[in-house]
């Protein structure tokens, strides 16, 4: 069976990682517009979640992903299927890994926004390597894609609250793809799932 996952912030729960809803407004200020009014505001916020995923590891929900070599659509930005061992992952949303001089386009690790949020070449503001609403997602069409090779989609994770999520699960529905939804205990469920496909 060729399999594909979906996977959203629910998953990474168990590794300590709160969801959106648990973290108040934060998604007003994963926003375009806020981070062009309040740019230093908006990095404090990315370095501080930069160091709650620095802190995680991945959960059995991860790693049985890993451990099957399913390919991954995540909406998540804490890289934690990388650190899993998952090798085809579309990151949708980004991740925290570097930042880039949109003016210079030099990639700077993500690091150098604890110093300065500004490029030191030429005083642009950096730019995030993470999706904002408001934004269009460059991945899109790749993860579209992705879908469209598999016979059933996991969706593991999601509160589907962004339109993302349900795009593409509608996607899946359309063209014929059967969907499996696990949203509760992902780190127990997901493994269990993949035992059963894949005995």
């Amino acid at each position: 069976m060729n399999l594909v996952a979906l996977t959203g912030a629910g998953i990474s729960k168990a590794s300590g990682i709160p969801t959106f809803n648990e973290m108040g407004n934060l998604r007003e200020k994963l926003s375009r517009s806020f981070f062009e009014n309040s740019p230093e505001e908006f990095y404090k916020i990315l370095i501080e979640m930069k160091e709650k995923i620095e802190r995680a590891e991945p959960n059995p929900a991860h790693i049985a992903l890993a451990k099957y070599n399913i390919p991954i659509i995540t909406m998540n930005i804490d890289g934690l299927h990388k650190k899993a061992g998952s090798k085809n992952v579309i990151e949708i949303h980004g991740n925290l890994e570097f930042v880039k001089c949109p003016k210079c386009n030099k990639l700077y690790d993500f690091d150098i926004v604890k110093k300065t949020i500004y490029c030191n070449d030429c005083k642009t503001l950096f730019q995030p390597n993470v999706v904002l609403y408001g934004d269009t997602i460059p991945l899109f069409f790749n993860a579209i894609d992705l879908i469209g090779s598999a016979d059933e989609l996991l969706v593991v994770g999601t509160s589907f609250y962004t339109s993302t999520a349900t795009e593409l699960v509608n996607r899946a529905k359309f063209a014929g793809i059967n969907v499996t939804i696990i949203n509760d205990k992902a780190e127990e469920n997901v493994p269990k799932f993949l035992q059963s496909v894949f005995k």
